[in-house]
């Protein structure tokens, strides 16, 4: 659904729609904090010709086809201002509403609040969970908290949610989460506080859930004599139980294994696939084969430079892999985007479909796009599926900087 019939849509629910957390206040990291309140009814102040930001989006589909995306925007960069957007698409992709969930959290005072690290999922009994986390003292600050709302109907017309709860203190979903194959998640949540020379004190943990999300417990802690990047790192399960944790780092992907579910890890090491300082995709598919989405080939990455920060060097040429060999080899190699373009997100739909949701000029003109394939489009290195397309726009925010 899109343009009127979307607004329509969004004129049915109450006016000032919004969930109700279970109380005004919650304690996070023994500092009182308000509770998050989603608006179910943006107003233009979230319209895409009143935005000019857009960054690290995710992408899901719910039971009934119903597509789920959402990012973080507000501001003209990273900070306060940013707050998380959802739309969705009722026709795979080729029409998107305006925002329709917006989640854009303020202080005791009333100030902003950073609100990040969207991650929309579709659980395996098809509920749909909408994962965030909120920075009232920065992303390297104090007090920062991974927050959800989720709804048993999210192809229903509308759904209905549930209040907001909070996950867990101090950690911050960035990624896909996996599901293990007796049944437990495991989510790959990162610890940005004190980021800097301290920063090996607060090493990211995954919080581990053996009750279809009712409740969570860290992980183990993921550390290594090489410095990682910000930790923005993906799991996947080997055929002998085992995990494989692939971690950002500047130059190619730290890697480390579990062999206890996430309660301890191998020390993480460079695993020589050249990479650049940006999120990337790494999860198993149904086949049982890997998924890697990388930029540039096995052998090297590009010169690009971002027009804004030009110390991040080959963020384009995105492109997806398969191994057959749990990592030990990779083949395929299908171009998703060659253009400057980052911040990759993957989900593999029940039938096979792959879907990846990746940004492009974030800070100018944002787009937000998706792409749709298979295994075999993969492993053939070019489109051979029917149903596959690229570089499919989102969403493009079109707000020009205050005069």
């Amino acid at each position: 659904m899109h343009g009127k019939a979307a607004d329509k849509v969004s004129s049915q629910e109450p006016k000032a729609k919004r969930g109700k957390a279970n109380a005004e206040f919650v304690m996070v990291s023994g500092s009182r904090q308000p509770a998050p309140q989603p608006i179910f009814d943006p107003g233009p102040q979230y319209a895409d010709e009143n935005r000019q930001f857009g960054i690290a989006s995710s992408i899901t589909r719910s039971p009934g086809g119903r597509l789920w995306c959402g990012w973080s925007s507000g501001g003209t960069g990273e900070g306060r201002e940013n707050y998380v957007i959802v739309v969705t698409s009722d026709d795979d992709g080729k029409t998107w509403t305006p925002p329709r969930i917006v989640i854009d959290s303020k202080d005791a005072k009333g100030g902003k609040v950073r609100t990040d690290h969207l991650t929309v999922w579709a659980a395996p009994s098809g509920q749909l969970w909408l994962m965030w986390s909120q920075y009232p003292k920065g992303l390297t600050g104090k007090h920062s908290s991974q927050w959800c709302i989720t709804s048993d109907n999210p192809d229903d017309e509308p759904p209905k949610w549930s209040t907001p709860r909070k996950l867990m203190d101090e950690q911050n979903l960035l990624t896909t989460p996996t599901v293990l194959r007796d049944g437990a998640w495991i989510f790959p949540t990162g610890c940005w506080k004190d980021y800097g020379s301290s920063r090996r004190k607060n090493p990211s943990r995954p919080i581990i859930s053996r009750d279809g999300g009712k409740t969570f417990s860290l992980g183990g802690p993921l550390h290594g004599e090489t410095r990682n990047d910000f930790d923005e790192y993906m799991i996947a399960e080997k055929n002998n139980g085992d995990l494989v944790a692939l971690n950002r780092h500047k130059t190619s992907f730290l890697q480390c294994e579990s062999n206890d579910c996430g309660q301890t890890w191998t020390k993480q090491e460079l695993n020589g696939i050249p990479h650049t300082n940006s999120r990337f995709v790494f999860m198993r598919l149904r086949s049982g084969k890997w998924l890697l989405v990388k930029h540039g080939s096995l052998e090297s990455v590009s010169n690009a430079l971002e027009s804004k920060h030009t110390g991040n060097r080959g963020r384009s040429h995105l492109t997806a892999f398969v191994s057959a060999d749990e990592g030990k080899s990779w083949t395929g190699g299908l171009m998703l985007d060659e253009r400057p373009c980052s911040y990759p997100y993957g989900y593999q739909a029940d039938d096979g479909t792959v879907y990846v949701s990746y940004e492009r000029n974030r800070w100018d003109n944002p787009e937000i796009l998706m792409a749709r394939f298979t295994e075999a489009d993969v492993l053939a290195g070019k489109v051979v599926s029917k149903d596959t397309h690229l570089r499919v726009l989102v969403n493009k925010a079109t707000g020009k900087p205050k005069q």
